[in-house]
């Protein structure tokens, strides 16, 4: 599968997010956020390491908007803030 540039930028920012988390001890790391998802790590990582081959799944920038507040509009378009200042923690 070829993957569009615009989707590789989506899946490298999706990772920057993670590591940008990881580095606040907001999370602890990828596996955190696996686990907590029931995601197959191997499959996301396939992601992480191989961008222009998988595809980022859309579930993922839900789940990350939803537990850390990583905004969507970054995520997907690039734009600033990374993180949303209207994100309300779900509890």
């Amino acid at each position: 599968m070829n993957i569009s540039d615009e989707g590789i930028a989506i899946s490298n920012r999706f990772f920057k997010a993670i590591a940008i988390l990881k580095e606040q001890k907001k999370i602890r790391g990828l596996q955190t956020f696996t686990r907590k998802h029931n995601l197959n790590r191997w499959n996301v990582n396939q992601v992480k390491f191989y961008p222009g081959r998988s595809v980022l799944k859309p579930e993922w920038i839900v789940y990350i908007h939803e537990d850390y507040g990583i905004s969507v509009e970054w995520i997907v378009l690039g734009k600033e803030p990374i993180f949303d200042p209207n994100w309300k923690e779900h509890k």
